[in-house]
């Protein structure tokens, strides 16, 4: 279970605009007192009492429980007011299968985090990789998904996620100005998207400038992709190797290898 962080009260004293993003303020969720969701329920309330511009800070999603839902904020982790947009319920009945794409939290850890099935002997507490933890397989002493792989996950802690289907914890390319940018959904509207960017930050797009991105694509060696840097997807590169298994793309660019996630490499922007 991540780490639990005090909540912070708001200042009444608000300069700062609580919610800038484009996207609807009357999102509904639907969760049960005590079932588990993501949330930036530590870094959103500090941002607002410290009166910043909650758009420019970091926003980290970490595990907590729901405690009442509201029309407009709910209540989660006891007395943390969230905007529902950004909240995440999580299945509390989801049950695995090896190969499954979940999305979860770093347990053993804290953050948000997309994993892959390894073992589902048990379906309601599936073993996992995580995903959004970085891979170095000439390094394996510095590689956090290896170093914190085949963890198995807390029952209700985890909803599998459908490829090609937009949802929560989706992969999305979103087109900003000349540049694609990886991001993960938070959530979503009918034509709007609320995701989480490089450095945790939180952005509202239009859904019309956005992409799905598989997380099962089918990709073979030599296939010219567009692969993740700095949070942005760079066309250019060349696959080397794949291992679904573990859920991990080689990839080259001008002599460099580099091992990203299957959610990092596409072929879709072509």
């Amino acid at each position: 279970m991540a780490m639990m962080a005090a909540s912070v009260s708001v200042s009444t004293a608000q300069v700062n605009n609580p919610f800038p993003w484009d996207f609807p303020q009357d999102f509904k969720i639907t969760a049960d007192p005590g079932q588990w969701v993501l949330s930036c329920y530590t870094f959103y309330p500090l941002a607002l009492k410290e009166n910043k511009k909650v758009d420019e800070e970091t926003l980290i999603f970490y595990s907590t429980t729901m405690t009442q839902v509201g029309p407009q904020k709910s209540i989660v982790g006891g007395d943390a007011e969230i905007p529902n947009a950004l909240i995440i319920p999580l299945d509390k009945n989801a049950k695995a299968k090896k190969g499954d794409i979940l999305l979860t939290w770093w347990q053993g850890g804290s953050g948000l985090q997309r994993a892959i099935v390894k073992d589902d002997s048990n379906p309601a507490e599936p073993k996992v990789d995580f995903l959004d933890l970085s891979y170095d397989d000439k390094r394996p002493e510095f590689s956090f998904a290896i170093k914190y792989g085949d963890k198995q996950l807390e029952p209700g802690s985890f909803t599998v996620l459908e490829d090609g289907k937009w949802m929560s914890g989706a992969q999305v390319a979103v087109r900003d100005g000349g540049n694609w940018l990886c991001t993960t959904l938070i959530n979503m509207t009918d034509d709007k998207v609320i995701v989480l960017k490089w450095g945790d930050h939180v952005g509202a797009y239009k859904k019309a400038d956005c992409r799905l991105v598989p997380f099962k694509e089918k990709l073979k060696k030599g296939d010219a992709v567009w692969a993740e840097w700095v949070g942005k997807y760079r066309s250019g590169y060349k696959v080397e190797k794949v291992d679904m298994k573990i859920g991990r793309v080689w990839v080259e660019k001008d002599g460099d290898v580099e091992v990203k996630s299957i959610a990092e490499v596409t072929k879709v922007l072509e």
